[in-house]
């Protein structure tokens, strides 16, 4: 598939940037054939009515928009750095050995009105797909250069929130997410369409929620180029002709942000220092055992199992051997800031026995264990060590043998499996493809052979759901009703675990997967619990857990 970049200045282009590009380059199935870059006609043109030190597009700010400015470079250079994870010169290379067209763009708004005589210079290369990573508005004109129009993405409901600040309305306004839009603009249809949309849960920073909206977005862009190189049709809903929504910045929205942003700096360091001198803890995760179906259960009467004094207790998963119930789970250590791996006995909705099972180098979490072919097999969370690990049974339940691997080099977490009908095995896993994109979003499906995981076949759509408010799994998959559900984490506003989903499976195969939500489960059957985010249910029994504030 020929593909052709739309870009402004190749020098000013940003890590999720050279990331797409990155993306293109290393797909046998893509081409980025044809390179084309703003000549900048305007700034070169003697006859023209602009300033020679004013850029292309711009406007005199308002004071709302100096003292944002100021607070950003502020919050990038004390607070958030900037991280790349790309070579710059690298793809700059490489784009030096693409075709390039140089344009002279007319608009002195940068509208994107080219040269009749330069449109046709493109159409000669017959372009699949144009990608806009400089424009924000294009002019009918060039859609017609490829077949399949322009893409673009949209990284904000509102369009004056650019690359700089990201998602500022939908902070000030507490959104509990922030909508990323991959658009198509084409000639042979009106308006623009919607190919696909990914969700993103904001951070109390615009400066970090900037770079995590535009480097999570990447996945967005490359997932759907993938689909239409392999045919599959992209359809989308018709959005009109425009989506502008931009309004001029208000100097007391500003000042409002900036007073939210120290509060937030403020509480950090005060809990920091607390703990770090008192000990104190400001949040503890527990776990809630009962009988019967958690969908049935009314949870207002359900009393936690609490953990020892120095430590929560999370990501719970139920297991039966020999006629009882065993209980294994994430044990977090406040002083030691790391997780490891605990299995406990259930007595009449208490847990005893408890013993650790499973303690490495590193963080270890989401103990899903599960039977294969007569043998115990356990599934942690081994993130921090960048690769999946599967351990094998020797002595239950306390003595474990790494089995397998898989992933190795990737961010990968909270890993299950899921036998269907067919007897088919299917990995559910969430992703994150470099360290400051975030985990909550994306949801990959495999289909694997077994735990030895010789096998790995990714699903067509992967990542299957790009979506912090329902992306990240939030335990084991189960049968309820003849149905099949998928727990996971809702993930919204800012805050980890804020509500359990219950999705309902409704197609699964390796072509397509389709869910829908049919519960959300607040904190609220309890006073004091401000998150859940996990749920194991197995026959008649089921065990949650649910973060108290202290």
């Amino acid at each position: 598939m020929r593909i052709g970049l739309l870009v402004r200045e190749l020098e000013d282009l940003e890590n999720w940037e050279l990331r797409i590009i990155e993306g293109i380059r290393k797909d046998s199935n893509l081409e980025l054939f044809l390179l084309i870059e703003e000549y900048g006609g305007l700034l070169r043109n003697t006859k023209s009515k602009l300033p020679q030190n004013k850029k292309l597009g711009t406007t005199n700010k308002s004071w709302g928009e100096l003292i944002l400015n100021l607070q950003l470079f502020i919050e990038r250079k004390f607070f958030f750095k900037k991280i790349n994870t790309q070579n710059k010169q690298s793809v700059l290379d490489f784009l030096n050995t693409c075709k390039t067209i140089h344009l002279e763009v007319l608009d002195e708004k940068g509208v994107g009105c080219f040269k009749t005589s330069d449109l046709k210079q493109i159409e000669e290369y017959k372009l699949d797909l144009l990608l806009n990573l400089g424009f924000q508005n294009i002019n009918v004109n060039i859609t017609k250069v490829a077949s399949h129009g322009i893409w673009s993405l949209i990284h904000s409901e509102d369009l004056l929130n650019h690359k700089e600040y990201i998602g500022l309305r939908e902070l000030l306004n507490m959104a509990p997410a922030i909508e990323v839009t991959l658009q198509q603009t084409k000639a042979s249809s009106k308006g623009i369409f919607i190919i696909d949309r990914a969700f993103f849960s904001p951070h109390w920073s615009v400066t970090k929620t900037t770079d995590e909206i535009l480097e999570g977005s990447v996945s967005l862009l490359l997932k759907n180029i993938r689909l239409l190189s392999n045919g599959i049709s992209m359809t989308g809903k018709a959005l009109g002709s425009s989506n502008s929504k931009g309004s001029s910045l208000r100097l007391k929205e500003v000042i409002k942000y900036c007073f939210s942003f120290y509060f937030a700096i403020a509480k950090k360091v005060y809990k920091t220092v607390n703990s770090t001198l008192f000990g104190a803890n400001y949040q503890c995760w527990n776990l809630f055992l009962a009988s019967g179906d958690f969908l049935d259960t009314e949870l207002t009467g359900l009393k936690p199992a609490k953990p020892p004094k120095n430590e929560f207790w999370a990501d719970p998963f139920l297991f039966q051997y020999n006629n009882e119930n065993y209980v294994f789970f994430e044990t977090f250590c406040y002083k030691t800031k790391k997780g490891k791996l605990s299995c406990g006995i259930i007595e009449q909705d208490k847990i005893t026995d408890v013993a650790d099972i499973l303690d490495l180098d590193y963080h270890l979490s989401y103990p899903f264990v599960f039977e294969e072919d007569g043998e115990i097999f356990l599934m942690p969370e081994t993130m921090d060590n960048k690769r999946l690990e599967i351990y094998r049974c020797t002595h239950f339940p306390t003595k474990w043998e790494l089995y397998s691997t898989a992933f190795e080099g990737e961010l990968v977490a909270d890993a299950s499996f899921y036998n269907d009908k067919e007897g088919q095995k299917w990995l559910f896993i969430n992703k994150k493809a470099i360290r400051n994109v975030p985990l909550n979003s994306e949801l990959f499906i495999y289909q694997v052979d077994s735990a030895k995981l010789n096998t790995l076949i990714p699903h067509a759509q992967n990542p299957v759901i790009i979506d912090s408010r329902k992306g990240r799994n939030g335990g084991a998959i189960f049968s309820y009703n003849n149905e099949i559900y998928r727990p996971s984490q809702r993930n919204e506003g800012s805050v980890y675990g804020k509500a359990l989903n219950i999705n309902k499976i409704k197609e699964l195969t390796i072509h397509s997967y389709k869910e829908e939500n049919t519960r959300i489960v607040e904190p609220n059957f309890r006073e004091g619990l401000i998150s859940i985010h996990h749920l194991h249910q197995i026959k008649d029994q089921f065990v949650f857990d649910a973060a108290f504030k202290k």
